[in-house]
Order: structure tokens, then C-alpha cells, then sequence
């Protein structure tokens, strides 16, 4: 979920790290495991019987996916406003703006990457809900498709304000400094579990643990740290769906303060 061009390589280099680890561990001849096909519509993938390995979002997990697959766990991100298995979104506005604070925003234009994410679109609405009073709280609202259309969204000027996956925001400033230069963080959303790592729901329980197990121990291998600290990964904790609970809390508050829509 974090692919990036400028960390594509060391992307790589972990999926095939947890590939070949994850085809000694469930006895699995190489050749019958295939790259993921890139044509294929993510929301639909997720759900086919022949994934081994893949990465949603906390939000999907809980609703369209909710029964569907196999949930194995969560990576540790290095991003600020990451701990343990848990991330946040950071809260983005244009650097020369006036907005310093959450309320500054009332009538102003925001921007986020899909209806089905955490970080964009839940976090930001339940950050939101007690000030909004349950009224729309800004002028304009717009789908963007991306966490980076979002932030040259907000950095060009289309749009005032954005709430950025922390370890999107991280790998921004990272890696493209000079449109992460154009913003400023004025606040973080709630924390919750981060981007699930998922599997078929073919897989049973003991095989589940044991594929959870094995890509723990990939992602605490010395052979992987390089690519790890491209990608800002540190670890990882199997999770089960009940741990993502906060992610339809959220939902339920905005809904409760009369705020069940980014409006």
C-alpha cells in the first residue's frame, strides 16, 4: 500500500524476502506462487481465493472485507505519530495558510484519497465531528484517488486542507521534499491499528498463525533491515479483527455528534 517509486525496489526485496519465507513455511513449490497481477482492481483482489499475501486498510478490513479474509497482522512504522502497531493521520494545510488550528477550517475546501480509508476519510471525520455541531463544516469536499494527489491537491491550491497517512506524510518529506515543503501539519487524528496485512480465508486457522508468525519473523530479520528502513518498517504484531476496533468507534462517534458524512 505504500509502493512508491522511489522505494520500489526495496518493496520488492520484502515481498520476495516473505514469498520465499512464506512458501518454505506452508510447503509451497515457488512456481505455483505468482506476482501480483497489476491490473487488477484492489477492492476485488482482496477477496480472491488464490491471495497469499496482501495489504488493505484498516477501514475495508471492518466493512467490505468484514468475513472475507484472513487478518494476520500489522507492521510497525517508524513514521512520527506511529507506535507499536498503531498509526495515525496527520492533518495537512498549505504552509503559507492562515489555518493553525482544527476550528480555522470552517468553509474551507478539504481533499482526501478514497471514501473507504481510515487515514483520509474516517480519521479525518471523527477528528472533525464535535466542532462541525452537526452541520457541513467545510465549503467544498473532493475525492482525490491518493494520498499524493491529496497533498499536490492541498500544495497547488485546489484544495485547503487534507488528512495524510502518517506514513504516507513520512515517505513525503522523505523522499519529496519539495512538495512536502509546500505544507505544514497543524494537528493528528486519532491513532488506530495500522494497514493490515491479510490472506485468503482458504487458509485455515493453524495455517493463518503460522503465516502470521513467519512474516514476524521476516520483519524482525537482519536480512531485511535495509529495505525495512527504506520502507520505515520496524516490526510487526499479530492482530485479531477485534483490535480494530477503533476504526468503527470512530465511525460511531461522528455518527453519534451528528457527523456520519466528511461534509
Amino acid at each position: 500500500m505504500y509502493d512508491w517509486p522511489e522505494v520500489r525496489d526495496a518493496t520488492a526485496d520484502l515481498e520476495s524476502a516473505l514469498q520465499a519465507a512464506l512458501s518454505e513455511a506452508l510447503a509451497l513449490e515457488p512456481s505455483r506462487v505468482l506476482d501480483w497481477p497489476e491490473h487488477l482492481d484492489l477492492a476485488t483482489a482482496w477477496t480472491r481465493p488464490e491471495v497469499l499475501l496482501a495489504q488493505t486498510c484498516g477501514y475495508p478490513l471492518t466493512h467490505a472485507l468484514s468475513g472475507r479474509v484472513r487478518l494476520l497482522g500489522a507492521p510497525h512504522y517508524a513514521a512520527p505519530g506511529c507506535e507499536g502497531p498503531y498509526y495515525c493521520s496527520q492533518i495537512v494545510v498549505r504552509r503559507d495558510s492562515p489555518f493553525e488550528a482544527l476550528a480555522d477550517l470552517r468553509g474551507a475546501r478539504a481533499v482526501f484519497n478514497d471514501g473507504n480509508s481510515q487515514s483520509g476519510m474516517n480519521a479525518l471525520r471523527h477528528s472533525l465531528a464535535r466542532i462541525a455541531a452537526g452541520k457541513p463544516f467545510f465549503s467544498k469536499v473532493s475525492v482525490s484517488g491518493g494520498h499524493l494527489a491529496s497533498l499536490a491537491a492541498v500544495a497547488g491550491g485546489q484544495a485547503d486542507v487534507a488528512a495524510i497517512d502518517a506514513v504516507c506524510w513520512d515517505l513525503a518529506c522523505r523522499y519529496r521534499p519539495e512538495l512536502a515543503g509546500l505544507l505544514r501539519p497543524i494537528a493528528r487524528t486519532a491513532s488506530a491499528p495500522a494497514l493490515p496485512l491479510i490472506a485468503s480465508l482458504r487458509f485455515s486457522d493453524s495455517q493463518a498463525s503460522l503465516m502470521a508468525a513467519t512474516v514476524a519473523a521476516v520483519f524482525a530479520a537482519p536480512e531485511t533491515r535495509k529495505s525495512r528502513e527504506r520502507l520505515g518498517i520496524r516490526g510487526f504484531t499479530i492482530l485479531s479483527v477485534a483490535d480494530y476496533a477503533p476504526v468503527l468507534s470512530m465511525e460511531r462517534d461522528a455518527a453519534g455528534s451528528g457527523y456520519p458524512v466528511l461534509a
